[in-house]
């Protein structure tokens, strides 16, 4: 029977991150990360928690973690920045290969967290065995910035800078904000050309509905891949994007 746990794991600054560990009843040398996307938690609205039983019943384990600022990880949102989820990435595969012994583990990239599970995959390939993406962000600067009517000529406007500066944060969507660190960040994180660099195989699922993320940026990434690259469409409204 599997066995799900619930633990914390000290980020490399020193945040206490909430995260659950789900075992298959057999020892295995195969587990997941699984990355949930911005002002979600590790559950993915219950999707996480299903895949993650579906995982262990197939003889994987998985550990799913709240990003910090989210859940019961601690931390504040308008700390967050992408360069922090790397190195919470990082924390979590050294805990689900401790805890497993596994030698073989997927990272799971979904939405906001898509482009950062790439540019992780592709700068440490001896610690990534497969990559699967879920709706991925891959263009942090068209989403955070350009996509944003409180932005004019790349220059914040005031009404919004103001609220920077009264509150540390601007609201991004009703249940995540950004702090100035990640507004900068956005504009010279390389995810384009990380995606190029990745040598682990590598699934894209994207659903033609996601008002957030548009399926054409997943689309025009598949060239882009030169590790093979597919897609499969597990339920309904997603639609392939690549050759599989």
């Amino acid at each position: 029977m599997a066995t799900s746990d619930n633990l914390t794991v000290r980020s490399l600054d020193g945040l206490q991150l909430a995260t659950t560990l789900v075992q298959p009843a057999a020892p295995t040398t195969r587990a997941v990360v699984l990355v949930h996307g911005g002002g979600v938690t590790r559950e993915e609205g219950g999707f996480f928690t299903r895949l993650a039983d579906g995982l262990a019943d197939a003889g994987v384990a998985s550990l799913r973690f709240d990003l910090r600022g989210h859940g019961e990880s601690e931390g504040r949102q308008e700390e967050l920045t992408l360069a922090t989820i790397l190195n919470d990435i990082r924390v979590a595969l050294a805990c689900v290969r401790e805890a497993t012994d596994a030698q073989e583990v997927t990272l799971f990239g979904t939405s906001f967290t898509g482009g950062v599970a790439v540019y992780y995959t592709a700068h440490r390939p001896k610690e990534v065995a497969r990559l699967v993406l879920f709706n991925p962000q891959l263009n942090y600067k068209w989403r955070t910035i350009d996509s944003r009517p409180y932005w004019v000529n790349e220059s914040i406007a005031e009404e919004a800078a103001q609220e920077l500066n009264e509150s540390g944060g601007i609201q991004f969507t009703p249940t995540l904000r950004h702090g100035r660190p990640l507004l900068n960040e956005a504009f010279w994180f390389p995810t384009q050309e990380a995606i190029s660099q990745v040598q682990a195989p590598t699934l894209i699922v994207h659903g033609t509905a996601d008002t957030l993320v548009p399926i054409e940026s997943s689309r025009a990434a598949v060239p882009k891949f030169t590790a093979p690259v597919g897609s499969r469409a597990p339920f309904g409204r997603c639609s392939p994007v690549g050759p599989v």
